[in-house]
Order: structure tokens, then C-alpha cells, then sequence
């Protein structure tokens, strides 16, 4: 009964935790919509790259733990997870790439003010950087910044690879899991959150092992959990809870707990009832279909905002101001917040886009 579970298990979508990768994805969008908005405000938390992680463990392990037995099947696994991350992440370096020497041109043919020099950080070395797709080992955010997550996520697969092909008793990879969080948390907790060098490795390994042993946790108590409306009704409670403290309260300080958090509702979230009214409300198709382009979004969004911004300083003339520095538009509060939904529809609409047509292009599953 238990290997036939087991059977049922693989590739078998869990919907729910699609709406947590929409949540961090239009969360981490927020920080890069800078305007005094609501949304930047409220809602911006960068934190939520370490939710990636940490969800990015628990559905490897969920559709890979038994996949990886034999060298055929590593690169297989490989090859596929970098079909699914790299022709995005190409795409979008060559759009910046263009927007680089179009600021160029701008600067020395028109004398057009911009907030950096052209190609001082987008220069020849951080673009090499991230053609190889090893861009979190850049000295500063370059080209699409927020790309660097993307980096590590590439080397947590290789890790997981790895791990699963030398160790074939999933037991000896749980005490490495567990070993190598003890050894984050004494050691190397300060690094966490981090997302330059070696150190964004580090951190983005804690989250994903986290996730990881979320996922053998589920795995061994699925056919005893014996969910109820109650239990749901506790979990519903619970995500309020923790988003009014990731949002607003901001009461833990010891910021490595939140992956622990984020797998713990990434567990729970798998036994809920799908025909509970407030399952119908906060896992809407809407919802689910912005987790499914969230990786789309969290490419684009830095792209789409750097080119509508600059449309409306130096085509449409927009008033600016100098703001520590740095050129920005002069927006009233209400301004900012019409303008930061805005760009938040053309990134879901230009998402739609690029994950119909450049994401999933070469990737099956």
C-alpha cells in the first residue's frame, strides 16, 4: 500500500503552493518598484527570495527523490532544470544588454542625464558573469539584478543532484540536511539573506534544505495525517499570523527562522481541503496562474519598470526629481500607487508572454 501511495504521489501537482511562489514573486517586485506606493510600502520583502529556496527544496525532493540512481539519470535532471532556468535568464540579459547601449548612445550622442554611467556596472565582466549563469559571484547587482537567485538555484540542483547520486540511502541524505542546517544556524547565520558570492550559496542551501526535509516529513506521515476543518481552520490562521509578521510586525530578528516557517506552511498547505470555502478563495485559478508565470515575473518585472520609467522621463518628459542622488519621477502618493499597479499589470501581461513562448519553448516536463 505504501509503494502504490508512493506511485500516486509522483507528479501529482500540488496547486496550493503555486499561490506561495505568485505571493513571493509579486512581493519581491515590490522592492523593485521604488515610488511611494502602498505596495512598495507594505508589501515590498526580499526576504521571500529564501521562500523560493526553500519551496524550490521541497518540490525537487517531491518530484525527484527517487529519480536520481544512476549517472543516465543526473544529467537528464540537470539538462531539464536548466532548460527550465536558462533561455529565460538569456533572454532578458540581452534585453538589458540593448537598454545598456541604447543608455550609451543617449549619454554621448544627446547628453541625456541618467542615474549611472553607462556599462559601470553592466560591463564586460559581469556580463560574462552571467552568460556562464554564475552572475551571484558579481561584486554588485548588475544587468537583471534580481537574476542571481536564479545562479544559485542552478547550483542548489547540482547539489541535490550530487547528493542524490552518491548517497542512495535517502536516510544518509536527511542527517547531511539536518547536519548541514545545525552547522548554518551556529555558524553561518548572518549569511543568511545574502546574494552576492559564496555567501548567497550558503544561504540559498539552508532555505532549500529546509524545504527538503519538509518534503520527507510529508512523505512519511501522508497516509497517517488525519486532516480536519479544524486543522485547516488553524492553518488559514496561522498564514495570517505570519504574513502580518513578515509584513508589518517584523518581531523575529533572527531572520534564518523564517525558511523554517515558510516550510512549515508549505507542509501543512498539503493536507488542506480543497472543498473548504477558504481554499476556493485564497487558492483561486487566478492565483494559481500567476504562481505558474511566476518565474516570468520575477524576470521580467526589473525590466518592465527600468523601460516604462524611463519612457516617461525622457519620451514623455515627466517631471523629476533628484532623490539621494538618483533621478526619479515626481509622483504624489496617489500617482505612485496608479502607477506601481500599472506596471504591475504590464508585468503579468508581458509575463503571460514570455512564459508562453520563451520559458516553456524548450522545456518539457
Amino acid at each position: 500500500m505504501k509503494i502504490a501511495w508512493i506511485n500516486n504521489l509522483k507528479n501529482k501537482h500540488i496547486k496550493q503552493l503555486d499561490v506561495f511562489r505568485a505571493l513571493a514573486a509579486l512581493s519581491v517586485c515590490s522592492v523593485h518598484f521604488t515610488y511611494d506606493s502602498f505596495f512598495h510600502n507594505y508589501f515590498a520583502q526580499g526576504l521571500f527570495v529564501q521562500l523560493f529556496f526553500t519551496l524550490s527544496g521541497f518540490v525537487i525532493a517531491y518530484n525527484y527523490h527517487q529519480n536520481l540512481s544512476n549517472l543516465n539519470k543526473f544529467f537528464g535532471f540537470i539538462f531539464k532544470r536548466f532548460l527550465r532556468l536558462y533561455p529565460l535568464h538569456l533572454f532578458f540579459l540581452i534585453i538589458f544588454l540593448i537598454l545598456e547601449i541604447i543608455k550609451y548612445l543617449l549619454v554621448t550622442k544627446f547628453d541625456v542625464q541618467t542615474n549611472n554611467i553607462p556599462f559601470s556596472y553592466n560591463n564586460v565582466k559581469n556580463f560574462l558573469l552571467n552568460l556562464f549563469f554564475v552572475q551571484n559571484f558579481a561584486n554588485e547587482s548588475n544587468f537583471n539584478g534580481p537574476s542571481w537567485s536564479i545562479s544559485v538555484e542552478m547550483m542548489l540542483y547540482l547539489t541535490f543532484g550530487l547528493l542524490s547520486l552518491i548517497f542512495r540511502k535517502k536516510i544518509l541524505i536527511i542527517y547531511l540536511y539536518i547536519l548541514y542546517i545545525l552547522f548554518f544556524i551556529l555558524f553561518l547565520n548572518s549569511e543568511y539573506g545574502k546574494d552576492l558570492s559564496i555567501s548567497a550559496f550558503y544561504s540559498g542551501l539552508y532555505s532549500f534544505s529546509i524545504g527538503c526535509l519538509f518534503f520527507f516529513m510529508f512523505q512519511k506521515i501522508n497516509n497517517f495525517y488525519n486532516s480536519t476543518i479544524y486543522r485547516d481552520i488553524i492553518f488559514y490562521i496561522l498564514v495570517l499570523i505570519f504574513l502580518f509578521e513578515i509584513f508589518y510586525f517584523d518581531l523575529i530578528k533572527q531572520k534564518y527562522l523564517y525558511s523554517i516557517l515558510f516550510g512549515c506552511i508549505f507542509f501543512y498547505s498539503c493536507f488542506l481541503k480543497k472543498k473548504f470555502f477558504l481554499f476556493k478563495i485564497f487558492f483561486n485559478n487566478f492565483f494559481c496562474y500567476l504562481g505558474k508565470i511566476s518565474y516570468s515575473i520575477y524576470m521580467c518585472h526589473l525590466a518592465v519598470f527600468f523601460i516604462f520609467d524611463n519612457l516617461l522621463k525622457h519620451v514623455f518628459k515627466y517631471e523629476t526629481k533628484l532623490n539621494d542622488g538618483i533621478y526619479v519621477l515626481n509622483l504624489s502618493t496617489f500617482e505612485a500607487n496608479l502607477y506601481t499597479l500599472f506596471v504591475y499589470v504590464l508585468v503579468i501581461f508581458f509575463s503571460s508572454f514570455s512564459f508562453k513562448f520563451i520559458e516553456m519553448k524548450y522545456y518539457k516536463k
